[in-house]
């Protein structure tokens, strides 16, 4: 399959009856992956998001990597300033969000994709329930008797560094996935971080949002909020298993690439990782 930028092309984005303008950009990238250039027609200006996007983007031509770096409507909690700690050698990390922190129309699946914080009274059933699952139980080992999983759940939720998150599609709750500062975790051990680097651990809890396609919008949707919700972040990592064959066979295509594997105390992992240029440049 040819590669994008072998099919680099501009295209002209015409007015919408049923699209606002923003939502028309994204649906025109999302559904012709080969374009990287829109020109805006100039019957676009009567939409209120004209000049506000022609003002943050110089023109009414739109970069496909210009486009997707701007918080725009997604981001719906603002990110917080982490002034720099001179004595810890890293930034001093921000209150956590609450609530939903990304939300966004994905043109692709015709769903709209939602991250909100994972609340204990809310969400400790259905991850429970998740967990006891033997394909979810062989990666996370968790499987424990409910009690012992909600002092779990607690500590999981109140470790400064670490951010969990329900997804949704059209509100459905089907995964749960979190994102972390990977130089206050465990991980910072094992490879070379820098400051703003972002963790991911991702769990799949429903069958019916299972395959490559449902992995395509949620993973993608994760990577955007990371580098969206935080601008000096230039890079994600994960560690998978290295015995979970099943989720590099997706992490390749979404931008995230093994580096080596290496021993965890729980595991054998892999280490995977993404940068911003590429996310933005050949996958968002």
């Amino acid at each position: 399959m040819p590669s994008r930028d072998e099919l680099s092309a501009s295209d002209r984005l015409a007015p919408s009856q049923t699209r606002s303008l923003l939502d028309a950009i994204d649906h025109h990238f999302a559904t012709h992956p080969a374009c990287r250039l829109l020109i805006l027609d100039d019957a676009w200006r009567a939409d209120p998001h004209w000049y506000p996007l022609c003002q943050s983007l110089g023109a009414p031509r739109v970069l496909r990597e210009s486009f997707y770096q701007r918080p725009w409507q997604w981001l719906v909690s603002d990110y917080a300033a982490q002034p720099f700690d001179i004595e810890r050698g890293r930034p001093r990390r921000p209150p956590k969000p609450r609530g939903a922190v990304y939300e966004r129309f994905d043109p692709r699946l015709e769903q709209r994709l939602t991250l909100r914080v994972c609340e204990h009274e809310r969400d400790l059933d259905r991850l429970h329930q998740w967990m006891q699952q033997e394909r979810v139980a062989r990666f996370w080992q968790q499987n424990k008797p409910y009690d012992a999983f909600s002092d779990w759940l607690d500590k999981r939720l109140a470790e400064p560094h670490r951010l969990s998150l329900i997804g949704e599609l059209d509100g459905e709750a089907f995964g749960y996935f979190e994102l972390y500062w990977a130089p206050e975790d465990v991980l910072g051990e094992y490879y070379d971080w820098q400051a703003f680097d972002r963790g991911l651990h991702v769990l799949v809890g429903e069958d019916s949002f299972r395959g490559a396609h449902f992995v395509d919008g949620w993973l993608a949707a994760l990577q955007h909020y990371a580098y969206l919700s935080e601008p000096r972040t230039d890079r994600v990592v994960l560690e998978p298993d290295a015995g979970n064959e099943r989720i590099f066979r997706h992490l390749e295509r979404l931008g995230l690439f093994s580096q080596w594997s290496f021993d965890l105390p729980d595991k054998r992992a892999m280490l995977v990782m993404g940068t911003r240029h590429h996310f933005f440049g050949q996958v968002m």
